[in-house]
């Protein structure tokens, strides 16, 4: 029986992929500039943050550990992960040919797992930089917690 599930973001969260973003003058992702900066070069050129550890910490403790991403991962994404000694339980990311604005895609992502048998009673935390993807979430019953405000006790 799962009772804790704790869920992580990848960009602004658990990586500091900055280095290959773009944004649209509404200061939203520009997601074609995005994609076009996913070669395994930039990709790997990626930095781990702190809040990265947390994950190692939750699964060693017995929590179902998810990583939840608006990137389409490629394999150097994965290369990167297992990499850095960061392997959850599972990984959820965007379809190709998907773009969805990543609050609505993440909300129904989570809120199709969530709804098997086996997730249904669990605590569920995620942590996530986007103020969309925040309130998307929590309008589905996940508790969400801005990295930005706890990073100094991970630092």
């Amino acid at each position: 029986m799962i009772k804790n599930i704790s869920i992580f973001d990848m960009d602004g969260t658990i990586i500091d992929s900055s280095h290959r973003q773009a944004t649209l003058p509404d200061g939203t992702l520009n997601l074609p500039a995005w994609k076009e900066n996913a070669t395994p070069e930039k990709i790997f050129q990626d930095k781990v943050l702190p809040l990265a550890e947390q994950i190692r910490k939750r699964m060693k403790r017995g929590d179902y550990v998810l990583i939840c991403t608006a990137r389409n991962m490629s394999f150097a994404d994965y290369e990167f992960l297992q990499n850095e000694g960061i392997c959850p339980d599972k990984i959820i990311s965007r379809p190709d040919g998907n773009n969805e604005p990543d609050g609505q895609l993440k909300a129904k992502q989570l809120k199709s797992l969530f709804n098997l048998k086996q997730f249904q009673k669990a605590s569920k935390i995620m942590f996530d930089d986007a103020p969309s993807v925040r309130s998307s979430l929590r309008k589905i019953g996940i508790a969400v917690i801005n990295p930005e405000k706890i990073a100094e006790r991970f630092a």
